[in-house]
């Protein structure tokens, strides 16, 4: 009879942490996707926003649409600033929007150099670096990782 009593006591030892492990696993990668999630609208938002900064001068002389690299690059960073101004636990929006990668490319066809996309228009292409602090892994030694996010957007006619 205390042998039984033994087994469970040593299954109820082994198993409630690897169990903990498993709760805490699972807690931190929904935190992780949803902070994924909430990067890449900020980012989406900010590159659809900066693509509306067509270089003006260039479509009365020529007929054709392109990005004004400068306007479009400052309006980026600015919404994006905006954006992740309200994204729950990001440390430093300011840091993160003006370290920002932003690449705006006028000549058609074009590769996307981040995503590795076909862009047939011009565009504006972004990438951000955001550091994510694990709740409950940080017991095991797992507290940090950098997410990238990167997005697109193309001028529509």
């Amino acid at each position: 009879m205390t042998r039984a009593r033994g087994q469970s006591a040593l299954y109820a030892v082994v198993l409630m942490p690897t169990l903990i492990l498993i709760l805490a696993l699972a807690v931190d990668m929904a935190g992780l996707q949803m902070q994924k999630l909430r990067l890449r609208y900020a980012v989406d938002l900010a590159t659809v926003t900066a693509a509306t900064r067509v270089d003006a001068p260039y479509y009365t002389r020529t007929g054709r649409l392109q990005l004004d690299p400068i306007a479009a690059t400052a309006t980026a960073r600015e919404y994006l600033l905006r954006n992740l101004t309200g994204v729950r636990d990001v440390a430093a929006p300011p840091a993160i929007a003006a370290a920002a990668d932003i690449s705006i490319m006028n000549r058609t066809p074009a590769v996307d150099p981040y995503t590795g996309g076909h862009l047939d228009r011009p565009a504006i292409c972004a990438r951000i670096r955001v550091p994510y602090r694990f709740m409950l892994l940080g017991w095991i030694g797992v507290s940090e990782v950098d997410l990238v996010i990167a997005a697109d957007a193309e001028i529509r006619t």
